[in-house]
């Protein structure tokens, strides 16, 4: 993989990453009665897992920026977001797609894009174990690398609010 490819993909997921933390850390008990709705947790794991998640979420972020780390830290973020799709398949067949993901700051209720949306995810992210092409980058590269991430996180944020939207009319 070209290694300008990989520096987008894993700033890109970090950025995610930290601000699924951050959005965790800064709502504590919302997340734990968020990861409760969830009904897929004994009471006794809530909190501690409520507390321990963000920080592992932001060690991703950190470890995804920093090459020598970034294998483990993908196969870990791959696994927490295909964990989280896995949960919000089984509240959507319980019939339970009215609780709140847990995604972000917003509340969003469970669906199908969700599910897709973290497949995407998952496949950018398990990319970055792939072995990087030796070249030199320049400038030209890492401004492209700020732009495409730019570019790339704005394209997210448009498509969680679409995702929101729609939930909101398909309610009406």
């Amino acid at each position: 993989m070209d290694p300008l490819l990989t520096l987008v993909v894993a700033t890109s997921i970090g950025l995610l990453f930290f601000t699924a933390a951050r959005h965790k850390l800064n709502g504590g008990r919302r997340f734990e009665a968020q990861l409760a709705a969830y009904q897929l947790l004994p009471e006794s794991l809530l909190r501690p897992v409520a507390k321990t998640l963000p920080w592992l979420e932001l060690a991703v972020a950190v470890a995804l920026l920093v090459p020598l780390t970034r294998t483990p830290a993908a196969l870990l973020a791959t696994t927490l977001l295909v964990g989280y799709a896995l949960a919000m398949a089984v509240n959507i067949k319980r019939g339970r797609a009215e609780i709140d993901c847990g995604c972000g700051d917003q509340p969003q209720a469970l669906s199908g894009w969700l599910l897709l949306r973290n497949a995407v995810l998952a496949i950018a992210t398990i990319s970055l174990v792939a072995p990087v092409t030796e070249r030199a980058l320049g400038m030209a590269d890492m401004w492209f690398m700020v732009v495409l991430t730019a570019a790339l996180s704005l394209a997210y944020v448009m498509c969680e609010q679409l995702t929101r939207n729609f939930s909101g009319l398909s309610k009406s």
